[in-house]
Parts: structure tokens; sequence; C-alpha cells
């Protein structure tokens, strides 16, 4: 029997209690059929991993930086086939959609409900040439601290705040987190399949 929830209900109740039977349910079924985006997906395994949101997002950038160096020196501008970001453009995305979501988390935290709208993160790779693969990283980590340290300092009535998200629908601060930290999860598995490929076909 198929119970009807959603992204936003069922990761908001299972940051609060990984172990609700129905959320779970939900969750699987929906992550087995590949609904939702890849955060909301790459969430439901950090949430049953064990380990706790705020932590998993303040390792984030740790981990980054543990597989570049594991993978060096290992081309990061190679692409491992046409149409796949490579190594580089990956770490510069995770460092710009981490300035996307500070603003996302200051909207919810300072007006009632925001509308808050998506980006096609694919033009963006035209700035990517700006900085390093290193500076990018700083970049990520620096922002990303300042992120977990803003969360840490919420109340639970901060975190039952809502933004209206244009292609994920209303949900929760506590949600946003948690999507977060499954985005995170997703481009490390990608950044970790894009090395292993390039380094394999000796790019």
């Amino acid at each position: 029997m198929q119970i009807e929830l959603g992204w936003a209900e069922a990761l908001d109740t299972l940051v609060r209690d990984p172990t609700d039977e129905k959320a779970r349910a939900w969750a699987e079924e929906a992550a087995r059929e590949e609904r939702g985006t890849p955060g909301q997906l790459y969430s439901y395994r950090v949430l049953t991993s064990g380990q706790e949101v705020l932590t998993a997002l303040a390792e984030g950038p740790r981990r980054v930086e543990a597989l570049l160096a594991e993978y060096a020196p290992t081309r990061t501008d190679r692409q491992p086939e046409p149409g796949e970001w490579s190594p580089r453009q990956i770490v510069h995305h995770l460092a710009d959609n981490e300035a996307v979501n500070a603003v996302r988390l200051r909207a919810i935290l300072t007006e009632e409900t925001p509308e808050i709208y998506g980006y096609d993160s694919d033009p963006w790779t035209r700035f990517f040439d700006v900085e390093s693969v290193p500076e990018a990283v700083h970049r990520f980590a620096v922002q990303r601290a300042n992120t977990v340290r803003v969360l840490r300092g919420l109340s639970e009535e901060d975190f039952d705040r809502k933004g209206v998200l244009s292609y994920r629908g209303a949900e929760t601060v506590r949600v946003l987190a948690a999507v977060l930290a499954g985005h995170d999860l997703s481009h490390l598995d990608q950044l970790v399949k894009s090395f292993t490929m390039v380094r394999a076909a000796g790019l």
C-alpha cells in the first residue's frame, strides 16, 4: 500500500526521528523509484546512515579535499565522457551551490515563506576559470563553515520556518539542510566516478 507523503514531510520527520516507519517506508519507495532530485534521494542515505545532518555538512569540504588528495595527480580538468562534468567542474559547482544556499537560508529565516527560485547550474561553468580548484575548495569550505555556524545557532522554531522552492515546493530549514547534505553526497559519489573514469581512460 502506497503511503502518501512527500519529500518535504518525509525528510522533516526523518531529521527528527530517523526510525519513523511511515517516513522511512515512503522515502525508501521514492528512492527505489528515483522519484526526486539527487539532493532529496541522497539526503535519505544521510539520514539513515546514523550521521547527523550538521555533522555531514561540516565534513563535506574535508571529504572533497580528501578525494582530491587521494586521486592526485589525476587531471581535474578532463571530462570522463562528453557532456559529463570534470572533477574541476564538480568542485566549482559545490562552491557555487553553497553560495546559493546561504542566500536561501537567510531568506527563509528573515522573510515570511519566501518564494525561492532554482537556477540552471550548467551556464555557470563559464565562470569556473576565474579561480583554481584549491581556491574553489577554500571558498566552499569557508562558506560551508559559516552555514554550519548559522544552523547550529537556530532554535526549533527557526528550523520550522519554510520557503517555497520553485522546483521542490514548500520545505522547512530542517529539510533544506538535509537536502544540502544529500547534494554533497551525490556529488562526492560523482567525483569518485569522474576521477575513476578519467584515470582509467588515461586522460
